[in-house]
């Protein structure tokens, strides 16, 4: 007898049989309780997951003579010709090879014939997204309302590519890939009705290679089987698959971890002896380090589709990686599958991928630079400063009062000293105390006399009066951004206006009261500004703001430290 591949030896006789879809078959066989068959399906989902498998179970379902608990009995008539595919009443038709209009007007024609022997006649269109449009179109009529004893399941790869008008005449399945445990469940247990020794590792790597179908597992089984014989092993089937060890890749993080590049090239070394596809090695790759991810959270090491023993490597080395560092290894390696493909020197383009991992620094969360005690790059607190003073020959007579203001001003020096501009004197310096009245009424009058209004002090004070309209409208204090005082001549302002638009321009004419009266407020004068609009003045505006240490935060101590820390400022 002809040999048979296991796919087919092995496909599913019944709805029980079908594994990794529970939500379709618990559906339909419910359906089948109800009598509630609708006139037409359409199964999708990826490769070798069972879609056309259902629509054969489904045809035996409608026609089978003596279901037993709504299953096919698959020993009348009617189960073993639709097995055997010989059923004139069951006919299935492949949509790439029959696309076009004429074939389906002559579905149109035979649909309306009653079946011979079975209840019902099925049409199984297999993928149906190649049909054309206007076959499609020919189809609607029928499909909507064919006649009693007819029945439509059609399946396909690209839902995407089907009409919005076929689909809603249709109850969709979408078919789910299968997962490695079932997969490898399901091997185990064809092998051991096979009568076949094998190892879970080598069925889990099978069924990892295997992406989800069922029946691309089957061949590779298939193929391993005719290369390992009664006794499938692990180190043996890497051979005929091209799987890289496990071991391979711990090797290969634990030296990016340690920063041994001689260990990580002689891993290169090795991975290219074997001769495996880059983008299969690359793959690997973000498997293990997936698995490496999944392993640093406690207790989820059981959901790696490996066997336990290296579930329990990954959970032991998982351990001395940072999850963060992780997560961009993985990010770097994902994007590095693609450019491969198109990279005219691929195994170089690895290698250089593969040794930047060894430069990379390990990761810090900025809650770990808030709370350490020793910040990184700190700035120097805000220090008060003192102003040398000559020293004069004492008085002939010294009052106790004045002795004892001296020392407390000494006491509150600080050690650090520096001098400033003799123009921040008359803030910072303290008042000095003379010894007759005379003198000290003349002091407090100096301080009471207006500050003199010249183009200098109104350059290095304009950010003062766009802060303050920014607390009454921040739209004109956005434009004043852009503006630079000019000239100054007789208590008349001129102000260019910079890199700004037409509409602005007119804001701060319409907004001119408001901004004089601020002018006043800050300044203590009264002055008429004219705003000027240049579009050839190419001048960059900078604006001597307050440094930071001098704005409040409201008393956060996060963005305190956070200043501390980065050694940053808040801007206006």
């Amino acid at each position: 007898m002809t040999y048979q591949v296991l796919s087919l030896k092995w496909r599913p006789q019944t709805f029980g049989d079908v594994v990794g879809q529970d939500h379709v078959t618990q559906t339909l066989k419910n359906a089948f309780a109800k009598d509630r068959i609708a006139q037409g399906y359409i199964f999708t989902g990826p490769r070798g997951v069972g879609k056309t498998t259902m629509a054969r179970l489904m045809a035996k379902g409608l026609n089978c003579q003596n279901p037993v608990d709504f299953e096919p009995c698959n020993s009348c008539s009617t189960c073993n010709e639709i097995t055997e595919s010989r059923s004139m009443d069951v006919l299935e038709i492949d949509g790439a090879s029959n696309r076009g209009i004429d074939e389906m007007r002559n579905l149109r024609e035979n649909i309306k014939f009653p079946p011979m022997n079975a209840k019902f006649k099925v049409y199984i269109i297999d993928e149906v997204h190649m049909l054309t449009n206007q076959a499609f179109n020919a189809l609607l009529r029928t499909l909507e309302e064919p006649p009693p004893h007819g029945k439509f399941i059609m399946c396909t790869t690209d839902i995407h590519k089907m009409p919005a008008t076929i689909i809603s005449r249709c109850q969709r399945f979408d078919f789910n890939r299968i997962s490695s445990t079932i997969i490898s469940e399901r091997m185990k247990y064809i092998l051991d009705a096979e009568k076949i020794k094998y190892d879970t590792e080598s069925l889990s790597a099978i069924s990892l290679k295997a992406d989800g179908s069922m029946r691309d597992a089957l061949s590779i089984l298939d193929q391993v089987i005719s290369f390992a014989g009664e006794k499938i092993e692990f180190e043996e089937i890497t051979k005929v698959l091209g799987l890289i060890p496990y071991d391979l890749y711990f090797d290969l993080t634990t030296a990016i971890k340690e920063r041994h590049a001689e260990n990580l090239v002689l891993v290169l070394n090795n991975i290219r002896s074997l001769g495996t596809p880059l983008e299969d090695v690359v793959n690997g790759l973000n498997q293990h380090l997936r698995n490496l991810l999944v392993s640093t959270v406690k207790g989820a090491e059981s959901s790696i589709d490996v066997n336990p023993e290296l579930q329990e490597r990954y959970a032991i080395e998982a351990k001395n990686w940072e999850r963060r560092d992780l997560m961009r290894f993985s990010n770097v390696f994902s994007k590095l599958e693609p450019e491969l493909r198109r990279a005219a020197q691929p195994q170089i383009l690895l290698e250089m991928n593969l040794l930047k991992m060894l430069e990379l620094d390990q990761s810090v969360s900025i809650e770990e630079i808030l709370n350490s005690s020793q910040p990184i790059n700190p700035i120097q607190k805000p220090v008060q400063y003192t102003v040398p003073e000559k020293k004069k020959p004492n008085p002939p007579t010294v009052s106790s009062e004045k002795n004892t203001d001296k020392k407390v001003i000494e006491e509150k020096k600080e050690p650090i000293k520096k001098e400033i501009p003799k123009k921040e004197l008359i803030k910072m310096e303290p008042p000095k105390q003379e010894s007759t009245k005379k003198e000290k009424s003349k002091s407090e009058k100096q301080i009471e006399e207006k500050p003199s209004l010249d183009l200098e002090n109104i350059k290095s004070n304009w950010h003062q009066m766009i802060t303050k309209i920014g607390t009454i409208k921040n739209s004109i204090a956005m434009v004043l951004e852009h503006t630079m005082p000019l000239e100054l001549n007789n208590r008349k302002l001129n102000v260019a206006v910079v890199d700004q638009p037409r509409f602005s321009f007119d804001r701060l004419e319409r907004n001119l009261q408001l901004i004089e009266s601020t002018f006043e407020d800050i300044f203590k004068q009264t002055i008429r500004i004219t705003f000027l609009f240049n579009e050839e003045i190419q001048e960059d505006i900078k604006h001597e703001v307050p440094e930071a240490s001098n704005i409040p935060t409201k008393g956060d101590p996060v963005v305190s430290r956070v200043i501390e820390v980065f050694d940053g400022e808040i801007l206006r």
